[in-house]
């Protein structure tokens, strides 16, 4: 028996995803993530065909995405099948609220896949003209036995005057009774001055 892993691993789920799919989907997943240096998960969405992002005007980093030309406010976002509520609140004085969900807020490490649906069907949750976004994190019942990763990242922007930026990321996750139980913990932390 041939037990294929890594990247090969990650682009023949990829494969085999868009494959058996009724519609069109794109995915990616850790194992493209962990290949690219991005500081959170929009940058690694740009990587996917049809997706762009917008960039925030202060630090540059990635903010929100737009799918085939549809902005970020007609994107339904899901974290595990869930509704991901909005982030950006707006002031109640001046600018509006708005739909779109800040993947600033994200880091690449403490998700397992992003799928991408860029057509409608009746098993995906309705809302997004543009695409349903479905975030999957990572779950120890896919991977039995104790694992464990630490990151740390640093990055150093050389437009500005501004220090380094740092970002230390960990994950744990163990299975108990048979592989039936399993507990996932993740913290990032992330400064930036």
């Amino acid at each position: 028996e041939v037990v294929v892993t890594g990247i090969r691993k990650a682009l023949e789920n990829s494969v085999d995803l868009k494959r058996n799919s009724k519609g069109i989907v794109d995915s990616i997943s850790a194992e493209d993530m962990g290949k690219f240096p991005d500081s959170n998960l929009a940058e690694s969405l740009q990587r996917v065909t049809g997706v762009s992002i917008d960039r925030d005007q202060t630090s540059g980093e990635g903010k929100t995405v737009t799918v085939r030309g549809f902005g970020a406010d007609y994107n339904l976002v899901t974290l595990n099948g869930r509704l991901m509520p909005t982030s950006t609140l707006g002031n109640f004085g001046g600018a509006p609220s708005t739909r779109s969900y800040d993947f600033g807020n994200l880091a690449s490490e403490a998700v397992s896949r992003v799928d991408i649906f860029k057509t409608s069907k009746a098993s995906s949750e309705s809302g997004g003209m543009g695409a349903t976004i479905d975030i999957r994190t990572t779950r120890p019942l896919d991977s039995p036995g104790f694992n464990a990763s630490v990151g740390l990242k640093s990055v150093n922007n050389q437009s500005s005057d501004e220090s380094p930026t740092t970002e230390l990321s960990a994950i744990i996750y163990n299975t108990w009774f048979d592989d039936r139980i399993g507990l996932s913990l993740t913290a990032i932390d992330q400064k930036m001055d």
